[in-house]
């Protein structure tokens, strides 16, 4: 997407990063509030909750939920279609 941005904006990244930024900023944002939500129980502090996530992970059912899951959270950015060559113009 940046190069997109870059190619869209003839090279001048101040207008490009600014529109890069523009469309990733909700997206990024909602990734990092999902990592703080995971992070506990993927990094658990104690040796109990340690044990109780190497168990649930063991499980086809419960990893395939959570995969299932992060995929479908993951997934919904919008990318958009940028032309090939749109220009090699760098500045």
């Amino acid at each position: 997407m940046l190069a997109g941005e870059l190619a869209r904006a003839q090279g001048d990244y101040r207008v490009a990063f600014t529109r890069y930024e523009g469309r990733l900023r909700k997206y990024a944002q909602g990734c990092q509030a999902g990592g703080d939500r995971t992070g506990r129980f993927l990094a658990p502090g104690t040796a109990t909750g340690i044990r109780l996530r190497n168990t649930l992970l063991s499980r086809p059912l419960f990893l395939n939920g959570m995969l299932k899951l992060g995929a479908k959270i993951s997934s919904t950015v919008d990318l958009p279609d940028y032309p090939f060559g749109t220009s090699r113009v760098m500045r």
